[in-house]
């Protein structure tokens, strides 16, 4: 059935309205969040999977987290985040004022996160020497009797246990992203220029277990390494109060 088209004439005081909205609005503000926002990253580690989230708090979200957490596979992503298998494996802290800086990090940290989880070739469905059973060594052995090279492969689920082992991925991500590495990285355009090339913005990271930092094939000399001054591994009712579901 045909209609008649609405005369533009009667869109007026809709179009007028509109403009005025946006005009009272004025430019769109960058969020800020509270004083401080940004100026430390904290990444916290599951104990048994090595899964990784990312947080502005050091008191751990349950909500924000399982929304960090990909489904890769039957039993891969929890239901409800368990507060005793999670702690803290590393702060990075920015200079005061930096917010900007650390919110940029954060962005591009948790981007490279969702990379590795999603985007990975066939190099991936082969087990490392580490993931070898018995039964795997044996089928090498013999395969290699017979002059062939046999590769085990991992099953689905796990494919699903080693996409969720973020922890050696995170590490070296957090190395590039300092070290001023990607298109728009903020951490180097926002020092002093020196020699017409920006200074990279310096950044401290406190460490759980230092030996971590070893996962990165390199560290730039903006970065320096240290240790939380407390213990940062909690469980039971220690979690408590550390982490909030």
């Amino acid at each position: 059935m045909n209609t008649a088209s609405r005369p533009r004439f009667s869109q007026l005081p809709n179009i007028v309205r509109t403009c005025l909205r946006q005009a009272h609005r004025g430019p769109k503000k960058e969020f800020q969040g509270p004083q401080g926002h940004g100026e430390k990253i904290w990444v916290f580690r599951h104990r048994r999977s090595d899964q990784i989230v990312y947080s502005f708090d050091e008191r751990l979200d349950g909500f924000h987290a399982l929304k960090q957490m990909p489904f890769n596979g039957k039993k891969t992503k929890p239901a409800k985040l368990r507060k005793d298998y999670w702690s803290p494996m590393a702060m990075i802290k920015f200079p005061e004022g930096q917010g900007a800086i650390g919110r940029s990090v954060y962005q591009k940290l948790r981007e490279l996160k969702h990379l590795h989880e999603v985007n990975w070739d066939d190099e991936f469905r082969y087990k490392s020497a580490d993931e070898f059973t018995a039964v795997d060594k044996k089928k090498i052995a013999d395969e290699k009797a017979k002059g062939n090279d046999y590769r085990p492969v991992r099953s689905k689920s796990e494919r699903g246990v080693a996409l969720n082992a973020q922890r050696t991925n995170s590490i070296a991500d957090m190395a590039a992203v300092l070290a001023g590495q990607g298109h728009g990285n903020a951490v180097a355009g926002a020092g002093e220029a020196t020699d017409g090339q920006n200074e990279l913005v310096q950044v401290s990271i406190s460490w759980a277990n230092d030996q971590d930092k070893e996962y990165a094939e390199s560290w730039s000399k903006n970065v320096t390494h240290g240790l939380f001054e407390q213990p940062v591994y909690t469980s039971g009712k220690e979690a408590e109060s550390t982490l909030t579901a």
